[in-house]
């Protein structure tokens, strides 16, 4: 390659694309090939992190420059960005983004409770030890550039960067992973993939052309995806909800227009089709490409104990209490909704486990976690995660509660067996009942407001007295608010506050009323009556089978239980 270097680009955040390369051992070879292929005028930053020997000067920077001409640094606190340029972490130094700028973090303070306050772009918790570079990186990465963020993960062992790949792909970035059967070591690619939030599986060779091809679409020279004109046209996401409801079987169509557009736009992009006419009827003959959109519209991220302040409250206040007011012999019931692939769920069943110790308490605990997305549910069984879940929670309940495997933790019997998983759409499905916590987390802020409501009033009446609703940071209870009491306004934890039927919108209303609408008579919030014989009857058949039957109406809205044992 010729020696003359360009000159960096300005700095333009809203079409500025980083990309942050993640490689450990036999990564050296694949960076070489991916930079011999990648056009040095794309316009992005890259930024490689690998795992390096603190006892060692790295020769990354002089090898890489024999494979392109874009600048190559070695990054130095406070470094900022620019178009066109290659960044290298020095040995023994973690680093994170903070807007523009490159922040050096000593990877001693991975010891630290919380090195996340040390960068606005924030850093995980590192815990025990343990260090993991990639994932942190990418994970402030997605936090700073979100969906102009692209996480690239190449040859290594382990399974650093799989946590922070999820982080870009929830934020609406793009996922890349080197193919295994190309890699040296295939421990990373691997456990990459195996987040189920890959979007292109490549040689690096081929990573390098699909990069520079994404960042070339005239489709998103188009595409602001931070301003309105970048929300598509509402015919065009009609026909598509229609297809998905009518071939997936999920209605996305209350979903937000926003959020919609963003993820559309993102799979155009990702399989460079610069029409979307074409890409509609792509996703009429095509079930592969209807499977991948409807799994990337669901959005099913998670971690353990996410939003750690949330659940020290419920450790420390909310679980104690619902224990201490819990006479001998009673079932406390828990549904978590949404569950993704499982992590939420056992972060509460581990929560109760510890909690009953404590309190030295007999009670029967019964957790539901339920989820659309069936791949996922089959993965919350098996409670399989890799070994950076070490920096989600204390070594204290790591030991306890998960028995080290290759990489990978798995959580004990004893808790898996305690939460039963099951396939269930929130938006139309007969929710459990006589609830005393319902987790319902970053699944609201995707639908529109009128959808939102009817999910909650579902969750209102699903709850037992004074039982607790449990939302995500981003989330409210819009109309519902007086409904419920904060126990925590800022962490999002509320308790219902009295046992009544909340009322359905006026019919073909376009809003819902700020205010609750009169309640009705009190005849009118009873339980339907039906004819004692009828209802004895019911019951006793059902109870003899051990099953409960649930009554709808014709708008699929729970009406009435039979032996509810659910």
């Amino acid at each position: 390659m010729s020696d003359r270097k360009l000159k960096p680009d300005s700095f333009k955040k809203d079409n500025f694309f980083v990309v942050g390369i993640g490689a450990s051992a036999g990564g050296l070879r694949a960076c070489e090939e991916f930079f011999e292929n990648m056009p040095t005028d794309s316009g992005a930053a890259f930024v490689v992190i690998q795992h390096l020997s603190p006892d060692f000067k790295s020769l990354m920077k002089e090898l890489l420059e024999r494979y392109t001409s874009m600048n190559i640094y070695r990054v130095k606190d406070g470094m900022v960005l620019a178009a066109n340029s290659v960044y290298l972490i020095p040995p023994g130094k973690n680093l994170v983004l903070e807007e523009d700028r490159l922040r050096l973090l000593e990877q001693e303070e991975r010891n630290r409770e919380d090195v996340s306050s040390l960068s606005k772009g924030g850093a995980c918790i590192v815990r025990h030890g343990l260090n993991f570079p990639i994932d942190i990186f990418l994970e402030s990465l997605a936090k700073n550039y979100t969906d102009r963020s692209v996480g690239v993960i190449l040859s290594g062992t382990g399974s650093d960067g799989s946590h922070g790949l999820k982080a870009i792909n929830e934020a609406g970035g793009f996922v890349m992973v080197q193919d295994p059967l190309s890699a040296e070591f295939d421990g990373m690619p691997k456990s990459a993939i195996a987040t189920r939030v890959v979007d292109q599986i490549l040689a690096p060779k081929a990573l390098a052309q699909g990069i520079s091809q994404l960042l070339r679409s005239p489709l998103d020279k188009q595409h602001l995806s931070r301003s309105e004109s970048a929300l598509l046209d509402s015919s065009k996401l009609k026909q598509i909800a229609s297809i998905l409801a009518k071939h997936e079987h999920i209605d996305f169509s209350h979903y937000k227009t926003s959020t919609l557009s963003r993820r559309i736009h993102r799979r155009c992009l990702i399989i460079d089709c610069n029409d979307l006419e074409d890409y509609i009827r792509l996703l009429e003959i095509s079930p592969e490409e209807r499977s991948t959109l409807c799994h990337d519209l669901l959005i099913s991220v998670t971690q353990f104990f996410r939003d750690r302040q949330a659940w020290q409250f419920l450790e420390n206040q909310t679980i104690p209490q619902l224990i201490e007011k819990a006479t001998l012999g009673e079932e406390l019931r828990f549904w978590v909704t949404a569950c993704a692939t499982g992590q939420e769920a056992y972060s509460l069943a581990i929560l109760l486990d510890e909690a009953l110790e404590k309190a030295e308490k007999q009670l029967t605990v019964k957790i539901f976690a339920t989820d659309l997305d069936k791949e996922a549910l089959e993965k919350a069984t098996q409670g399989i995660y890799p070994d950076t879940i070490a920096n989600e929670m204390s070594e204290e309940k790591l030991k306890r509660y998960f028995i080290p495997k290759n990489h990978s933790y798995q959580v004990i019997r004893r808790i898996r067996e305690k939460i039963l998983f099951a396939n269930h759409d929130l938006t139309k499905d007969a929710g459990f009942t006589r609830m005393n916590l319902i987790s319902c987390r970053n699944v609201l802020i995707y639908m529109q407001p009128k959808l939102q409501q009817q999910v909650l009033r579902n969750l209102h009446f699903s709850l037992g007295s004074k039982g607790v609703l449990f939302l995500g940071e981003a989330e409210t209870l819009g109309d519902f608010e007086d409904e419920f009491k904060p126990l925590n306004k800022k962490q999002k934890i509320y308790q219902k506050r009295r046992n009544i039927r909340l009322p359905f919108p006026v019919k073909d209303s376009d809003k819902i009323p700020r205010r609750i609408l009169p309640q009705p008579k009190p005849q009118e919030t009873q339980e339907p009556r039906f004819e004692p014989l009828l209802n004895e009857a019911f019951s006793s058949f059902l109870a003899e089978q051990k099953a409960t039957c649930l009554l709808v109406d014709k708008d699929n809205q729970l009406f009435h239980i039979f032996n509810n044992s659910l």
